[in-house]
């Protein structure tokens, strides 16, 4: 019912059009900085699609409002009470949201990627695949689990909050916040390695399919979150 749900919602689908349309448009920008100033120019297409998850955690602050917009109105609408009436457990209910959120709109994260490759395909080809393959399989492993972890700080809000408008608002406010401590963080030097949207940024940088650093902290982000999430749902009043 929610995969149902979700994938008959307009606005999530407006939010997958024009993140494919970003991606395709700014594709071009990522040629002579993949990764920033430092990072020098790219040479392939892997370096293309590195640089876009590297640099898609501006638009995880779109994506997240996104989320919380949609599943906020499944309690402004009474839709989850609608749930708790027919005879489904919150258990059930809970994860089945949890699970069908966090692969939507980690399918929309990636389509970023995704498109600036369709774009930049012609230029640099696909003659090493196997080189491409190892390195869009590490970077979309790390993204599912650290950028989960910043989609479950708008699952949470939303379950705190219960109420869309609220729920915008505070995740938009917060992920901007994180993303601009982020920026200025490491500017200045100060301590940014606790934060996903770094480590997505590490993990993509390394060559190594293993990175423990960045696995830890989105498995602490996630977990810790999901416990929140869990206890503001089982505990709120739904009739």
């Amino acid at each position: 019912m929610e995969r149902y749900q979700l994938s008959h919602n307009f606005l999530y689908w407006c939010g997958v059009v024009g993140i494919f349309l970003i991606g395709f448009f700014t594709a071009e920008t990522y040629v002579p900085e993949v990764m920033g100033p430092t990072g020098g120019a790219a040479t392939s297409l892997a370096d293309i699609f590195n640089g876009m998850v590297y640099d898609s955690t501006f638009l995880l602050i779109l994506m997240s409002s996104i989320l919380a917009l949609i599943l906020g109105q499944e309690f402004s609408c009474r839709t989850v009470d609608l749930e708790i009436t027919a005879g489904h457990s919150r258990k059930a209910i809970f994860f089945s949201k949890v699970i069908t959120y966090l692969i939507a709109f980690n399918v929309m994260a990636l389509v970023y990627p995704i498109a600036g490759c369709i774009r930049e395909v012609s230029r640099f080809g696909f003659f090493d695949g196997g080189s491409f393959i190892y390195q869009a399989v590490k970077a979309v492993l790390y993204s599912l689990l650290l950028n989960s972890a910043t989609f479950f700080i708008a699952i949470w809000i939303c379950f705190s909050l219960r109420n869309s408008a609220k729920a915008i608002a505070v995740t938009a406010v917060t992920t901007f916040v994180l993303s601009l401590y982020l920026g200025f963080g490491m500017m200045l030097k100060f301590p940014v390695a606790f934060l996903p949207t770094y480590q997505i940024r590490e993990a993509v940088t390394s060559t190594a399919i293993f990175q423990p650093f960045p696995i830890l902290i989105g498995i602490v982000w996630v977990v810790a979150l999901l416990i929140l999430s869990w206890c503001s749902f089982r505990k709120c009043e739904l009739k």
